[in-house]
C-alpha cells in the first residue's frame, strides 16, 4: 500500500528521524520488494484458469497469495506508527493519497459492471455513496474498508506503540493471537464458542503492530533462520491440510482466511525473512517500479485480468497448458499489463491522482 516513506526505525532499536538520504533509502528498499512482491500476489490469486493439472497445485499458489494482503498492513504499520505528525496532516495525507482514490475506482468499478444509471445526476451520486458505504463495489476492494478503521485509531495507538516497551509489544501481540487467530479454530473445528467479547483485539490490528515491531528491532540470521523453518513447515503443513479437506470434503475455509493461525505464521514469517534483504544493484529500478505502482497495480488489476483474458488472443491461455507453469504466466502477464498502464496513468496530469 502506497504510503509515505518516513519515520522508519534502524536495526540497533533506536529511533531515527533524522538520517542522510541515501541511508534511509537503503533500509526502505526491502519494503519496495515487500510492496512489489503483495502487488504481484494479489494479481497471482485473481487469475482464472480451468486447465489441467490444477489440484493441488493452484492450492498451492493460492496459499501463497494469502500472504498478499497481511504484508500490506504489516509495511503499512511500520511506515505509520514510528512517524509523528498532527491528525490534520495525518488525515489529509490518507483522505487525498488512499480515499479518494479508493472512492474514484468504486465508481469506476460500478460503472464497469453495471453501466451508467439512467438517472437525474444527483440521484446518481446518492446512489452511488450509499452502496460504496453498505461494502466494497469489488471483492478486492474490502482491504480499504479494514484500513479505514486502523487509520482511525493509527494516532492514538502510534503513541501507546512508541512509548511501550518490547515486552509490553509482544504481550499486545500475544493476546491478539491468541485471542484472533487461535480463539478462531474453536468454532471452526470443536462445538466450543467463546462468549467473551474481544473486540479491541479483532481484525488486522495485530499485522499492523508486529509490521512496527520488526522494523523497529534488529532481525538476525538465527531470527531469519528460524522465520524460514516457520514458513516452510507451516506451508507443508497447510497443504496437507487442504488435502484432507478435499479428501474428506470437510467444508471449511479457515486455511485460507487471513486471520487463520496458519496465514498469520505465513505471512510474518514471510515480511521478517524480507527484513532488510539485499538487493542486486542491478535490480534497485525494477523494485522501486514495482513499488510505487503497487497501489495502482491494486486498484486495477481486476478490470486488466478480466478485458485481457477475455479477449480472443489470451482467453485460450487459462485452459491450455499446466498449472504448474499456466497459473504464475497469466499472473505475471496480467501483472506486467498493470503495472504498464499505470505507468502511463502516472504520467497523465489529472489521472495520476487516481493512482498515486
Amino acid at each position: 500500500v502506497h504510503v509515505d516513506r518516513l519515520g522508519v526505525y534502524n536495526s540497533k532499536m533506536t529511533q531515527t528521524n533524522q538520517t542522510p538520504h541515501h541511508e534511509e533509502h537503503s533500509r526502505l528498499q526491502w519494503l519496495d520488494l515487500v510492496r512489489g512482491l503483495g502487488a504481484f500476489l494479489v494479481v497471482l490469486a485473481h487469475v482464472e484458469y480451468t486447465g489441467g493439472g490444477r489440484g493441488m497445485v493452484a492450492g498451492f499458489y493460492y496459499l501463497i497469495t494469502r500472504t498478499a494482503v497481511p504484508l500490506f498492513f504489516m509495511a503499512s504499520g511500520l511506515l505509520l506508527l514510528g512517524k509523528n505528525e498532527t491528525y490534520l496532516d495525518f488525515f489529509k495525507k490518507r483522505a487525498v493519497k488512499v480515499f479518494l482514490p479508493f472512492v474514484i475506482w468504486s465508481v469506476i468499478y460500478m460503472v464497469w459492471q453495471n453501466g451508467i444509471p439512467t438517472a437525474p445526476i444527483s440521484e446518481i451520486i446518492v446512489s452511488f455513496f450509499v452502496k460504496i458505504l453498505r461494502g466494497p463495489r469489488a471483492n478486492h476492494l474490502w482491504f480499504f474498508y479494514e484500513l479505514l478503521g486502523l487509520y482511525l485509531l493509527t494516532p492514538v495507538l502510534r503513541i501507546l506503540v512508541q512509548k511501550a516497551a518490547y515486552k509490553d509489544l509482544f504481550y499486545f501481540l500475544g493476546m491478539w493471537f491468541v485471542l484472533t487467530p487461535l480463539a478462531n479454530l474453536l468454532p471452526e473445528f470443536t462445538p466450543v464458542t467463546l462468549g467473551f467479547e474481544f473486540y479491541f483485539l479483532n481484525g488486522y490490528i495485530g499485522y499492523f503492530v508486529f509490521g512496527y515491531l520488526v522494523g523497529k528491532v534488529e532481525v538476525t540470521r538465527a531470527h531469519k533462520q528460524v522465520a524460514g523453518a516457520v514458513f516452510i513447515s507451516v506451508l507443508a503443513g497447510t497443504l496437507f491440510g487442504m488435502y484432507l479437506f478435499r479428501t474428506y470434503e470437510i467444508q471449511s475455509q479457515y486455511l485460507e482466511s487471513y486471520l487463520g493461525v496458519n496465514v498469520v505464521l505465513l505471512s510474518s514469517s514471510l515480511f521478517v525473512l524480507c527484513k532488510d534483504l539485499g538487493t542486486p544493484s542491478s535490480f534497485l529500478q525494477l523494485i522501486s517500479l514495482m513499488s510505487r505502482t503497487s497501489f495502482g497495480v491494486y486498484l486495477v488489476h481486476v478490470i486488466v485480468m478480466t478485458e485481457l483474458f477475455s479477449t480472443p488472443l489470451l482467453s485460450p491461455l487459462t485452459t491450455t497448458g499446466l498449472a504448474a507453469y499456466m497459473i504464475p504466466l497469466i499472473g505475471l502477464l496480467g501483472y506486467l499489463c498493470s503495472v504498464l498502464l499505470i505507468v502511463i496513468f502516472q504520467k497523465i496530469p489529472v489521472i495520476k491522482f487516481l493512482v498515486p
